[in-house]
């Protein structure tokens, strides 16, 4: 009976590494990707002041922000990683549970991005702002489905 509590134990102990590293893998997924996402938030901050008047309009500066937003962009996903669901996080669990839908998403701020980025290269002051909104959109449908409120 001893050398079964002694067996029972010892797997306590082995476990308690692997779980403990796996937290902090999940705490590092979670830092990453609010990292990313606030530079994102950052820069489009800045082209949405743009947009809407309350900064200067510099085209330059604001194909520079979009671009920044773009490569940005690429960074969040690989930390939406299995585990990193709990902890101090806004990702709601559908995002694990719906991955093509949440995938499909990141597809269309790709795609929405690429759009604005070269409508603000050409020019095109009316359809700059149809861009930016498309682009807004995108961003705001996904909050809705795959973030918690604050």
């Amino acid at each position: 009976m001893n050398r079964r509590i002694v067996f029972v134990l010892l797997g306590l102990l082995m476990a308690i590494p692997p779980a403990q590293a796996q937290l902090r893998d999940a705490e590092s997924a979670i830092k990453h990707r609010r990292a990313a996402f606030t530079l994102m938030s950052t820069y489009f901050g800045r082209i949405t002041a743009m947009i809407k008047g309350d900064r200067p309009f510099d085209r330059p500066e604001l194909i520079r922000n979009i671009e920044l937003v773009q490569f940005v962009a690429r960074l969040p996903w690989e930390a939406f990683a299995p585990g990193s669901e709990v902890g101090n996080t806004r990702a709601e669990v559908d995002i694990w549970l719906e991955e093509e839908r949440f995938k499909a998403y990141q597809q269309d701020l790709h795609k929405e991005l690429k759009i604005f980025l070269q409508v603000a290269q050409a020019g095109d002051m009316p359809a700059l702002a149809q861009a930016f909104e498309d682009t807004r959109h995108v961003c705001g449908s996904c909050h809705k489905v795959f973030r918690k409120d604050e």
